[in-house]
């Protein structure tokens, strides 16, 4: 009954605006920042006590000066929650709720009332008023697989269908979202969508993050919001995979499969500023599911012109000295201010290079000196040594999907490794990573030429391609690539074409082959950047002009030398929202 006069109560708030009371509706001189806490209470947070419990809920909150709470099973404390912050509610069935400081002006909501709720809310911003639509979702699972024994580890279909029915719930609610908000007046309203989705995240369980998870799966609820231009806050801003600090599931029982299967999504013109996981009172967390806190700025992220892109076959690591050493490898691609890196020849947990997990410890590296870390993915190859032989791509920008294009095997297994990454105020970009055959013989290196050939034709964003092509310029490797890809040419220290050892990548002592290249496509989207007004910029006292590459003098730290390239960014990837 109580959630009945709570969803009432919000309903009349919506017909009679005006009852909003006058402290909420002044639009406070201050930051345009709000702060979203996504938070399944469990049985109305009274498993700790009828009034114990709920007391924990609020305290939770306060600390965590959260302005909009997105929640799930309210189970009929809703009211007595947002009585104690001074919160507006929006009910919607006895599951979902919002909790506002803030006015919710307009009830936005789609689909099952169990399982969604939305709300239009007024944030201050200046002196007037920003809106923002706000969703708190609840998504299905099919089977338990957390409790401990339940998990069917090492089997990818009975994961996926144990968690499929969120995944169709949530097409579902996207596709509704999106109808709902589709008239002219939401078009610049940023949509935020948190809750509890009962699923694991395709960003988590990567090859990358193997030794985590064990298992690699492709989930596709998170793939129904990225795919859609939606961004993961919590894992834009913490790029390295850590399963016990990212998990919301579960601090009641650590003995279950600890999992992150709470998220906070936002798609607009917004930034995300900062996201922590909360599992911790003082009295004990009143919860099964930790907290997360987001914090957003509602102005847009300020978009780059270009991409600086490098190039690099590391070989494992292991220097023209014979020793591993990613500490010199990371010192010399700090030293090329990359956006995008393409390595080639990696290691993960193999034991000739001392069971690292190079992406992940290349990736930390790049962080030195108060940077942000790189998001790291990993294509494997093969197994070797107790651990995988691959590549990587890191990216300062995040990497919302990553998967190997299977290639047909030649002397070495071998994929290439696409990354779908996401500028700032930009559309996404696909890069391609590519290792090819390298005996003389170039029938197994042009067959695998011609499926990324395939690849790239199938993709739906503009792309990078890059990598170790162990061919030369004038082979009918390259040539499948020159007539629909911008090449980006290197040059000298005039800006002219580079001859000669200014365009040699291998060997990284003694320069005689150009085997290692970066281009764009589709030609006709590259081509059409503006480049005038780009000035020039050094890059280890190199000169590098836009829509250029260098190879760097670098004799020690691989047997091959870094390529750096600078891309202008073209038109063809203005962001849509």
């Amino acid at each position: 009954m109580r959630a009945l006069i709570s969803t009432i109560l919000a309903t009349l708030t919506f017909l009679l605006p005006a009852c909003v009371p006058a402290q909420e509706r002044v639009a406070a001189e201050s930051p345009a920042q709000v702060r979203i806490l996504s938070w399944n209470i469990w049985h109305g947070g009274r498993e700790d006590g009828l009034e114990a419990g709920p007391r924990k809920v609020i305290d939770v909150i306060r600390e965590a000066d959260a302005d909009i709470v997105a929640m799930q099973e309210t189970y009929g404390s809703g009211e007595a929650i947002a009585d104690a912050l001074g919160f507006q509610l929006h009910a919607r069935g006895t599951n979902v709720s919002l909790h506002s400081r803030y006015p919710i002006v307009e009830d936005i909501s789609v689909f099952e009332p169990f399982k969604c709720v939305g709300g239009l809310i007024e944030v201050p911003e200046g002196s007037g008023v920003r809106q923002i639509a706000v969703y708190s979702l609840w998504l299905p699972y099919d089977k338990e697989i957390w409790e401990v024994g339940t998990r069917p580890t090492g089997d990818r279909d009975a994961m996926l269908a144990a968690c499929a029915s969120s995944a169709h719930d949530l097409e579902l609610i996207r596709d509704a979202i999106r109808t709902r908000l589709g008239d002219a007046r939401y078009a610049d309203v940023p949509v935020i969508l948190a809750g509890d989705f009962n699923s694991m995240s395709h960003m988590d369980y990567t090859e990358a993050a193997r030794e985590q998870y064990r298992d690699v799966i492709e989930w596709p609820t998170s793939r129904v919001l990225t795919d859609a231009g939606y961004r993961d806050v919590y894992r834009q801003l913490h790029p390295r995979v850590d399963r016990m600090t990212d998990r919301t599931w579960t601090p009641r029982f650590p003995a279950q499969e600890q999992d992150r299967i709470d998220f906070v999504y936002v798609r607009g013109d917004v930034t995300p500023l900062a996201a922590r996981v909360i599992d911790v009172h003082r009295d004990g967390f009143p919860s099964d599911h930790a907290a997360l806190l987001a914090t957003i700025s509602l102005t847009p992220e300020q978009p780059i012109d270009e991409l600086r892109v490098v190039s690099y076959n590391i070989r494992h690591g292991r220097g023209m000295d014979d020793q591993v050493d990613l500490t010199r490898t990371a010192s010399v691609l700090r030293s090329l201010a990359p956006d995008v890196i393409g390595l080639q020849e990696v290691d993960l947990n193999v034991q000739r290079s001392g069971r690292l997990n190079e992406p992940r410890e290349l990736a930390e590296l790049m962080a030195e000196g108060g940077a942000a870390p790189f998001h790291a993915a990993f294509g494997a190859f093969m197994p070797l040594q107790g651990g995988h032989y691959g590549m990587a791509i890191l990216s300062r920008y995040p990497i919302v999907r990553a998967w190997p294009i299977e290639l047909p095997v030649g002397n070495e297994p071998r994929v290439a490794l696409a990354a779908r990454i996401l500028p700032p105020g930009r559309a996404p970009i696909t890069i391609i990573n590519v290792h090819l055959d390298w005996v003389d013989d170039d029938a197994f290196r042009y067959a695998q030429a011609r499926v990324v050939a395939q690849a790239l034709q199938n993709l739906d964003t503009p792309y990078i391609l890059l990598g170790d092509f162990n061919d030369q310029k004038g082979s009918r490797t390259l040539d499948l690539f020159s007539s629909t890809l911008m090449e980006i040419g290197k040059v000298d220290d005039n800006g002219r074409p580079a001859g000669g050892a200014d365009r040699f990548t291998f060997s990284s002592t003694r320069p005689e082959v150009e085997i290692d290249f970066v281009m764009a496509g589709p030609r006709a989207c590259w081509e059409r950047a503006d480049t005038s007004g780009y000035p020039l910029v050094y890059v280890r006292n190199l000169p590098v002009p836009i829509n250029t590459c260098r190879v760097v003098e670098e004799p020690q730290a691989s047997d091959h030398r870094p390529v750096v390239a600078r891309i202008a960014l073209p038109d063809c990837l203005q962001q849509s929202n």
